[in-house]
């Protein structure tokens, strides 16, 4: 906390000129803090910030602009505890704050790419059963015009994007079952890579030791999964597709 001309009074707190607000409802309640914005940003991140950094007041307030203080019996009903620095990280890391345009585009950014990877990685076009490189998704994106909301996970959006998306390209989420067989030389590292994969459905340990299953992964990821075993195991690999 501050003190001195250079800030602004908030109940008996003197705060920095550059404190906001991030405040999360509760119900009918709403409850708020006033942090560096910069810092907030960087521990909303994932960067390990010291919250005595970051609070610009250890107040915890129902309208923090007019300095009405939330109750302790309202803090500890709605969070479970009434200590500031029990309940900051749930209102820092999800409650909403106004960025700045630089923190906002950075990280609109960031989730863009998260979103992009997480579908290149899952999905195919279906008339090639190949996946679709990063650079084709991120294209389709703008094409589709697809707006990210740097707030919401991936998971929330995902589908969505790819509802987008196809209006632009052929794209699926298709998963396949294949019957796996892998020499006894190689069922180590084998087995590993094919858990690694995707799902194992059933699995056997022949007396010979070597390995069999039938898994199941994103069809997207059967030529990889392929090439890599056969890499492995020098082309004795046994992999079959079960309609």
């Amino acid at each position: 906390m501050t003190g001195g001309g250079s800030g602004k009074r908030s109940g008996d707190t003197w705060l920095d000129l550059d404190a906001v607000v991030v405040g999360i409802q509760k119900g009918h309640l709403r409850f708020e803090l006033f942090v560096d914005p910069n810092l907030a940003f960087e521990y909303r991140r994932g960067e390990s910030i010291p919250l005595e950094d970051i609070l610009k007041s250890y107040e915890i307030y129902e309208d923090a602009k007019r300095g009405e203080r939330a109750t302790d019996i309202l803090v500890k009903d709605a969070f479970g505890s009434s200590e500031v620095f029990d309940i900051a990280p749930e209102i820092i890391k999800h409650g909403e704050f106004k960025l700045t345009h630089e923190q906002r585009v950075q990280m609109t950014e960031e989730k863009t790419e998260a979103i992009i990877k997480d579908i290149s990685k899952r999905a195919m076009n279906p008339q090639t059963g190949h996946p679709h490189p990063p650079d084709r998704i991120r294209q389709a994106m703008e094409e589709a015009k697809v707006r990210v909301d740097p707030f919401i996970s991936v998971e929330e959006q995902v589908n969505a994007v790819v509802k987008a998306l196809l209006v632009v390209i052929p794209i699926s989420f298709e998963n396949v079952k294949i019957k796996v067989t892998i020499p006894a030389a190689f069922a180590g590292k084998g087995y590993n890579m094919v858990a690694q994969a995707g799902v194992i459905k059933t699995d056997t340990w022949e007396n010979d030791g070597s390995w069999s299953g039938l898994i199941e992964i994103p069809a997207s990821k059967r030529q990889e999964l392929y090439d890599e075993l056969n890499k492995l195991t020098k082309g004795q690999i046994r992999l079959d597709v079960v309609r």
